[in-house]
């Protein structure tokens, strides 16, 4: 008698068990689908330009990809303008990341690279006409200091002394190159690549970094980090950011003289 009493006082036990057990897996799968059915929080597209130049002197160079036209920039920013987009700094972008900022409902960043002298006059000049702002990653070694002449390609020292609407920020010292087809970040060292760094801080702040070609690889992973820089970027994975992205992974889309307005209304557009 009694050893019935506990083989049924078990069997209810394991039958409690398996019944509380199916009620937590469904009640797992409820909140799975809750969660799936919220609208997810678009990301942001950060949008990567070069150099600038008139319409005229484009005339001059006009199958060189990353020479854009005045025309053609200022078509996209006024496009820009027009569907009521915000522009946000770098170090705006990074609050949002870190989860400190709300995003408005249409918001980009706008970046561009190599630290081209147009970048304080030409594009600012539009950009400030919209109320926009910007951010140039520059190459230290091709901007001039005090003792050189300006050059009419490349950022003057004094030409970043403004920084009311364009900042400027690190694309390496003098990283920005390749052996056939071979990155040279690649080909050097933690310890060079270290003093690259060193050396660019001297030229601007290295808060922020985008890679040559957008190209990085373990050693400059490790810099960054080791380096406390706030955020890394890419270029060429053409899709937007999310806020959980890695700080040091951030993409970019890549903008040229042949992206017409058809394919930036579609980077806008990309979740």
């Amino acid at each position: 008698m009694m050893n019935r009493c506990i083989k049924r006082f078990h069997h209810q036990k394991e039958i409690s068990l398996l019944v509380n057990g199916t009620l937590i897996l469904l009640y797992l799968f409820y909140l799975i689908a809750q969660w799936r059915m919220q609208p997810k929080e678009e990301g942001i597209a950060v949008l990567g330009f070069h150099q600038v130049v008139s319409d005229q002197e484009k005339q001059n160079d006009p199958y060189n990809l990353w020479i854009d036209s005045e025309r053609s920039f200022r078509e996209k920013i006024a496009y820009l303008y027009a569907q009521g987009y915000e522009t946000w700094s770098l170090e705006e972008l990074y609050e949002w990341r870190m989860g400190r900022k709300t995003k408005p409902a249409k918001v980009v960043v706008l970046t561009f690279d190599d630290g081209y002298a147009s970048s304080a006059s030409l594009i600012a000049d539009i950009l400030r006409e919209y109320h926009y702002c910007g951010s140039v990653f520059v190459i230290g070694s091709m901007i001039a200091d005090a003792n050189d002449e300006p050059s009419s390609q490349f950022l003057h020292e004094s030409d970043m002394q403004d920084q009311s609407v364009m900042r400027y920020y690190s694309h390496t010292f003098a990283l920005h190159d390749k052996q056939g087809d071979e990155y040279v970040v690649d080909m050097l060292s933690y310890e060079e690549l270290q003093r690259d760094f060193t050396a660019q801080r001297d030229v601007v702040d290295c808060n922020f970094v985008a890679y040559p070609y957008g190209h990085y690889n373990d050693n400059m992973l490790k810099l960054m980090a080791e380096n406390d820089v706030w955020m890394a970027f890419g270029y060429h994975e053409n899709r937007k950011m999310r806020r959980d992205e890695p700080i040091y992974r951030i993409p970019r889309f890549s903008i040229n003289a042949a992206t017409g307005m058809d394919s930036f209304r579609a980077m806008l557009q990309e979740r």
